[in-house]
């Protein structure tokens, strides 16, 4: 008789594991975006990148049927930003909170890739690797290779029962890691946690009204493929108190924005690029600078900063 439980067992436990191998690596895809929909979580996370290192709690919750996430930092000044669906307010040291109408919080976070499968299938390509091991659970490590030489490479780490996002590691075109994002737990629970449903009943700060360029003084003759305008403005930079006229490019994964100003009295340095990967390209166009900052290749970014034109 316990012979035959054994038996039974071994088969059921190899039954389990058929189930998991048998899965391709877009159903791996699709069963990490219902996760990060579904499930009331928590993750611990460390943000590693190659000059800096920041801890983050990271939460995701329904809560009456809306959709809320929040992420607060754990070292250095205090602050949090959190999304109710699609409206992400951002408290941060020193200055007023503020909220916005988006569908994602800017920064390190395992939402990143949630709502992009179509994005993810036409500019990568999709590979399974095989099992890792992250804060003592299994993994499904998946690849996604970009299919041209305009953005960067990534392995997920999906946990094998949840399918939620525990690690994830973009590199370069020559393969160097640029940015690590790792959990170092996950609690699951049936109930969203009281953070979440305070957040849900407190006051809201209604989005902060942004005002469109009225005049399109600018155009792209050229575009990344995969990449799609998302906005653009006129304001003034924080920093120089200098009006731009700005464009906001994305693929799903990663931004690029394009400022164009009156040029200055000194050129700037055509190419800027720092250890995590951001490409800064400036190209002095008679009498304006036009200058495109991501986390992309630095050709394709001096690419897009010479196809600015005047309308």
């Amino acid at each position: 008789m316990q012979t035959h439980h054994l038996i039974l067992g071994v088969f059921s436990l190899l039954a389990s594991l058929s189930s998991y191998a048998e899965k391709t690596p877009m159903q791996w895809l699709k069963g990490m975006e219902q996760a990060h929909q579904q499930l009331n979580f928590k993750l611990p996370l460390i943000h590693l990148e190659r000059d800096h290192v920041q801890t983050y709690a990271f939460e995701h919750g329904q809560v009456d049927g809306e959709e809320i996430v929040y992420i607060a930092s754990l070292s250095g000044p205090v602050r949090h930003s959190y999304r109710i669906d699609d409206l992400v307010t951002y408290v941060e040291p020193e200055t007023k909170p503020y909220s916005i109408n988006a569908k994602k919080i800017v920064g390190p976070s395992p939402m990143k890739f949630v709502g992009k499968l179509e994005q993810i299938k036409r500019n990568y390509s999709i590979t399974a690797l095989g099992k890792g091991r992250i804060a003592g659970r299994i993994c499904q490590l998946i690849r996604l290779k970009s299919k041209d030489t305009h953005r960067f490479n990534y392995i997920l780490w999906l946990d094998q029962q949840s399918s939620v996002v525990l690690r994830y590691d973009l590199f370069d075109l020559e393969n160097n890691l640029l940015e690590q994002v790792q959990a170092v737990g996950l609690n699951i629970s049936e109930q969203p946690s009281e953070n979440l449903i305070k957040l849900k009943n407190a006051r809201r700060i209604d989005a902060s009204a942004t005002t469109p360029s009225g005049e399109q003084r600018w155009r792209l003759s050229w575009t990344p493929p995969g990449y799609t305008q998302q906005s653009r403005d006129n304001h003034r930079l924080m920093i120089t108190a200098q009006n731009v006229d700005y464009m906001l490019l994305s693929d799903g994964l990663s931004d690029v924005s394009i400022y164009v100003a009156k040029a200055g009295e000194l050129p700037l340095p055509e190419k800027e690029l720092t250890k995590n990967g951001i490409s800064m390209a400036n190209h002095r166009q008679g009498n304006v600078d036009v200058t495109v900052v991501g986390r992309i290749p630095y050709d394709t970014a001096l690419q897009i900063s010479r196809s600015v034109k005047a309308n």
